[in-house]
């Protein structure tokens, strides 16, 4: 088969698998396996040429060191070492020691014992940072737990390609405390070349107005470092990885993102398709039954420890099984160095076919484990018992949502030594207000029974600061109809939610960043040339104005107070623009003479 046709073939599979993938497990790295396996010569055995294979294999390994190069952070690895080190790197070291025992327990070699049981400890990268953006829990504190933990674990692996080398049997130039000086030194010279010849070179560009040549300065600098590894018989992956590294130090590490962004995905794609079409599936043919308990004991005991660990150190059951699944497979990083030790005859092809199987099988299971574990071990954790009238609490204050809005409230009257509870579902870690004598209820706001959970039988005072319209006019019509007495303050996301809320008769709205809006005005026009007092009198005159205007667009959508029929966001900015009563022509002429004297006066001083 012609060479052309094969790459069409590959094409094809993954256009279709790779979209299916990502819809069913939220994950784009399992179309690219399961269309190499499907097109490889273990499945449709469309392509077998290893002279195609190979190739893919080495340039994916290369574009997923470099992109994790790219997304590397040595200095927050290095401030939060000691928290890194109690956690990534006692599970490291406990799940290697754990998997080389039971490696060594079956092929008696202890050599390859602990070559198998340190690959087989590192986790996906790729895996758990797609799962965490789908489900938007990136800046959860258990998702940015399991990213601290992989920035580690690729730094572990840098260091041990480094050490490759070493542990062949021949002698080269490379080997020894030349090899490490070597890489030490051309670590040293890149940062030093990074700040003084490739940041200036970027900033000439820029000073230039040339900012569409920085993809090829990009390109350059890779390209330089790849050839500098080379003359001095250092690994390709590590400058590749450093070649990353560099372009991520600059302060125009947005531009070049935005030009490599696109092409991530299928870069490092083309690793994950490499090792579907090269794996081999006679082990799993020969014992099905060991590779099926392999794998699950694998999961298992990932799970176990690092779940384990985590708890213990931050004493959060939810948190700890969220981290103990998000780390609990293998992935890229081990098949790396597999294909390493394979390459460097550190371990034999027989012991190296099953490793392979058990990595692509927990790399499959683990969005079915995800799943699980959101949909049902979380929710039955999560159920707690009735809360007695002894329990409820009966602070005169409840704020309900308590995102960058309602924390801020909730730090105010902190500060007044006021107590108030708090109800949210999306801040669990929030908990910890309750040691200064507040109350926290990680629940539903919208549910009927949380409100009474968090006393609102006994609340003077309730805060709605959560930012879902609906979700806050749905919860605002039943305070007003149950609770007609109570003092209500509502957050508006916007000038028709407030209008919304002004029609069911709430008193007390706030828009949201209106207040940040109008001081930022307010020094945007002393800074043209008005007087302190004179400013803020314009911003007064504003804010008396926009609110007859607010009282007036809502005379005229009384009728109709949908979200669908409003009308949108630029309608509505023009139609202020439209209504707003500016200055008199001279008047404002004089301002600015005004703020031209000043200017002149200020030059000559």
């Amino acid at each position: 088969m012609s060479l052309l046709l094969q790459i069409i073939f590959l094409l094809i599979a993954t256009l279709i698998l790779v979209p299916l993938a990502k819809r069913y497990s939220s994950t784009t790295v399992l179309g690219y396996l399961i269309a190499g396996l499907l097109l490889g010569s273990q499945g449709l055995g469309v392509i077998d040429d290893q002279q195609l294979i190979q190739p893919i294999m080495y340039l994916g390994m290369i574009m997923l060191m470099f992109f994790a190069g790219f997304a590397f952070r040595p200095q927050k690895l290095w401030i939060e070492r000691r928290s890194i080190i109690k956690n990534s790197g006692l599970a490291l070291a406990v799940l290697s020691l754990l998997f080389s025992s039971l490696s060594f327990a079956l092929i008696h070699d202890l050599f390859s014992s602990i070559l198998i049981g340190c690959m087989l400890a590192f986790a996906s990268t790729n895996i758990v940072q797609q799962l965490l953006q789908q489900k938007q829990q990136l800046n959860t504190s258990f998702g940015q737990a399991s990213l601290a933990s992989l920035q580690f674990q690729i730094f572990v692996t840098v260091v041990l390609i480094a050490l490759f080398p070493l542990l062949e049997d021949t002698a080269s130039t490379r080997h020894g405390i030349a090899y490490f000086a070597a890489i030490i030194a051309t670590i040293s010279g890149l940062f030093l070349a990074s700040r003084y010849i490739v940041r200036p070179a970027f900033r000439y560009l820029v000073h230039r107005k040339s900012i569409e040549l920085i993809p090829a300065l990009g390109l350059f600098v890779v390209l330089s470092v790849i050839l500098l590894m080379e003359v001095l018989n250092i690994h390709v992956l590590i400058s590749a990885f450093l070649a990353g590294l560099l372009l991520a130090e600059t302060e125009f590490k947005t531009e070049v993102a935005r030009v490599i962004e696109p092409f991530k995905d299928i870069a490092i794609g083309l690793f994950f398709l490499a090792i579907g079409l090269s794996i081999s599936l006679v082990p799993l043919y020969q014992s099905p039954i060991f590779i099926f308990i392999a794998i699950l004991v694998l999961v298992l005991v990932k799970a176990l420890v690092i779940g384990t660990i985590y708890y213990f150190q931050h004493r959060r059951m939810e948190n700890s099984l969220l981290v103990a699944i998000a780390l609990a497979q293998c992935g890229e990083l081990s098949l790396i160095l597999f294909k390493l030790a394979e390459d460097e005859q550190l371990l034999s092809k027989d012991l190296l076919q099953p490793m392979f199987l058990i990595v692509v099988g927990s790399m499959l299971l683990t969005p079915l484990l995800y799943w699980l574990m959101h949909s049902k071990i979380l929710p039955t954790i999560q159920k707690k018992a009735p809360i007695t009238a002894a329990e409820v609490p009966q602070h005169p204050i409840v704020i309900v949502g308590f995102g960058r809005f309602g924390q801020v409230i909730g730090r105010a009257l902190h500060a007044q030594g006021l107590k108030f509870s708090v109800i949210d579902s999306n801040q669990p870690d929030a908990e910890f207000i309750e040691q200064y004598g507040h109350y926290f209820l990680d629940a539903d706001v919208t549910q009927v029974e949380n409100l009474r959970a968090a006393g609102i039988e006994y609340c003077k005072l309730l805060i709605l600061a959560i930012d879902d319209v609906e979700d806050c006019m749905n919860l605002a019509r039943h305070l007003r109809l149950n609770y007609p007495d109570l003092n209500l303050f509502v957050r508006a996301r916007d000038r028709h939610h407030a209008h919304l809320l002004d029609s069911l008769g709430i008193q007390h709205v706030w828009r949201e960043t209106y207040a940040s809006s109008l001081e930022m005005a307010a020094q945007a026009l002393i800074e043209t040339g008005l007087s302190a007092t004179d400013a803020h009198a314009q911003i007064e005159r504003f804010r008396t104005e926009d609110q007859r205007l607010l009282e007036q667009q809502h005379g005229s959508h009384q009728d109709d107070d949908s979200v669908e029929t409003y009308p949108n966001a630029i309608a509505e900015l023009e139609y202020l623009f439209e209504n707003t009563k500016t200055l008199s022509q001279d008047r404002l002429n004089s301002n600015q003479n005004e703020q031209s004297d000043a200017n002149s006066s200020n030059e000559t001083t």
